[in-house]
């Protein structure tokens, strides 16, 4: 693959700029086609304090490209007859009790974030860890099998306690880290490892020699060649190298660290339709698109899928603390990217649809969304109240005679009207959807934002 020097120029400004407006410390681009990386790009540093330099073996965060790699895992384990993903999930999970719902949630219900669940509060490894005495004893939990049993029960008893469901299985889309918790214990009791970053680690990076990528806290921690995690909190810089930080309890839906050079191999197993580890047939169930999970953009298993310059798409962001990481790819092109930064906020989704771009000979700039005519007077009047989820997103919408205001957690978000029922709302140099959900009585239950969908209050 060749890329064109001006619209090459042009990217490294697009990411520098983004590093100077979001504070960014260190950004790493690749791009890749089946013969291997066609272009490494690096901005800004591992180490600020230290000036050091990343390079392709540097260790970053995934967060949530790891849900790509559990929908693999759970994929292969299906090809292998050992999974059934039309099975209840509670015939894999005893814990789960599919509570309050009168159909069973099924295994491909939570690659697809379908479940019916509503956001809940993270559940974060620290507190069950001092729960359980594990703290602080230099154990790696990622590969701890009594803390792997503990997590899934609370995560279970946490979803089973939703008295009123999110609809039918199936029937919507709310990004869910706890359904890719559950892929993850399915992962460990029917892959025959121990935990599921024991399976990972030999049924799925081993074998693509991603030899620098694992699940573990520690390793990373301690590695020379691992970044610096960087987050603005509070009005002050977090700087530390403890992945321990906001991490899930269940390790499938954002446990993953890996470098650019091993995202490399990773990527050209997606041009290959999943040679070597899976066929072309099941491989080919996580690109398809089983919901809505933007305007115009599905979700299939693990990733999302959508188009671009009239080319099919598909891909994935994670943000974690000191964590901002996508994936995308282009198969008409054979192209990949891979972005990775060590400072959370970053939209590395924007870099790496910019990437893209560039690999499609076009110019790499930011999608903007098209001004339109603003939604009827009914129907803003319909959308004003409050909506929020207990994973902490919090959304206000206001109408009087002046318009309609919008807050995102109390701060005025400039918008732009879409289609009726759905608003773009920008946030430095990007912007993001946010669509309304009327029930059968044609009033406003629910808004998604973020992916996840937060309930009006009554």
């Amino acid at each position: 693959m060749t890329l064109d020097a001006r619209l090459s120029a042009l990217f490294e400004a697009y990411v520098e700029n983004i590093l100077d407006t979001y504070s960014a410390c260190g950004i790493a681009v690749a791009i890749v086609d089946q013969n291997g990386p066609a272009a490494e790009k690096f901005f800004g540093f591992r180490d600020r304090e230290q000036k050091l330099l990343m390079d392709r073996d540097t260790i970053f965060g995934l967060a949530s490209v790891t849900k790509s790699f559990t929908c693999l895992a759970i994929l292969r384990l299906a090809e292998q007859g050992k999974v059934d993903l039309d099975a209840p999930v509670s015939r894999y999970i005893p814990a789960f009790q599919n509570a309050h719902r009168t159909k069973p949630v099924l295994v491909r219900h939570l690659m697809s974030h379908t479940g019916s669940f509503w956001p809940v509060k993270r559940k974060t490894v620290e507190p069950l860890a001092r729960r359980m005495g594990l703290w602080g004893k230099n154990i790696d939990l990622a590969y701890s099998v009594p803390f792997s049993e503990e997590a899934v029960r609370e995560v279970c008893a946490g979803l089973d306690a939703q008295e009123t469901p999110l609809g039918n299985p199936g029937e919507y889309f709310s990004y869910s880290n706890d359904s890719f918790g559950l892929l993850s214990d399915i992962i460990r009791t029917q892959g025959g490892e121990e935990t599921y970053a024991d399976y990972l680690k030999k049924e799925i990076l081993l074998p693509l020699g991603m030899t620098r990528s694992g699940c573990g806290f520690l390793p990373p921690a301690a590695d020379p060649n691992g970044a610096v995690l960087y987050e603005e909190r509070d009005g002050r810089q977090l700087v530390t190298r403890d992945y321990h930080d906001s991490a899930f309890v269940m390790m499938g839906g954002g446990a993953m660290k890996s470098t650019l050079g091993d995202m490399e191999r990773y990527l050209r197993l997606f041009l290959q339709e999943g040679a070597p580890l899976i066929g072309s047939d099941f491989f080919r169930r996580m690109t398809n698109s089983y919901t809505s999970y933007r305007p115009a953009v599905g979700y299939g298993y693990g990733l999302a899928a959508g188009t671009l310059a009239g080319h099919t798409v598909f891909g994935h962001g994670g943000s974690l603390t000191g964590v901002s990481s996508a994936i995308g790819l282009c198969p008409d092109t054979g192209a990949g990217v891979c972005v990775l930064s060590n400072t959370t906020g970053v939209p590395a989704s924007s870099i790496a649809e910019a990437a893209l771009r560039l690999c499609l000979g076009e110019e790499p700039r930011p999608w903007e969304p098209p001004c339109q005519e603003p939604w009827p007077t009914k129907l803003q009047q319909k959308s004003a109240g409050r909506y929020v989820s207990l994973e902490g997103s919090d959304i206000e919408i206001q109408t009087g005679e002046t318009g309609m205001r919008v807050l995102s957690s109390g701060q005025e978000k400039e918008y732009r009207f879409g289609a009726p029922g759905v608003l773009y709302l920008k946030s430095k140099m990007t912007w993001s959807d946010l669509t309304l959900f009327p029930d059968s009585e044609e009033e406003i239950f629910a808004l998604r934002y973020g992916g996840r969908m937060l309930a009006r209050q009554k």
